[in-house]
């Protein structure tokens, strides 16, 4: 049973992650222009320079992506590594903390 609950967990926070990541590149382009906007008003940037600009941003995306997906496999990595420090026990215990933090959020709601 532990190791379905903590499967559960791990596809859960992979899911939660990659959902994530989807509506912060959202965010991130909505962000973006406003930025660009404030720099073109601040620095009386041309349109040219405003589109070089974002042609640079864009030269990294890929990589920044990459970079991304990087960080979610290390966390995973980090979460499996600190969870086998634990006994029986205090995974139960944790189990039961995480169903009381989640139980809160859902009254929240």
């Amino acid at each position: 049973m532990n190791k379905k609950y903590y499967r559960f967990i791990f596809l859960f926070a992979s899911i939660f992650v990659s959902i994530n990541v989807s509506a912060q590149d959202k965010n991130d382009e909505a962000s973006r222009e406003q930025k660009l906007q404030k720099l073109k008003t601040d620095l009386n940037l041309s349109d040219a320079q405003v589109l070089k600009i974002k042609q640079i941003e864009d030269s990294y995306k890929d990589e920044k992506l990459e970079l991304k997906r990087r960080m979610v496999e290390l966390r995973k990595k980090e979460f499996n590594e600190i969870d086998s420090v634990f006994t029986p026990e205090q995974k139960a215990k944790l189990k039961e903390l995480h169903a009381k933090k989640n139980h809160g959020k859902k009254r929240a709601e």
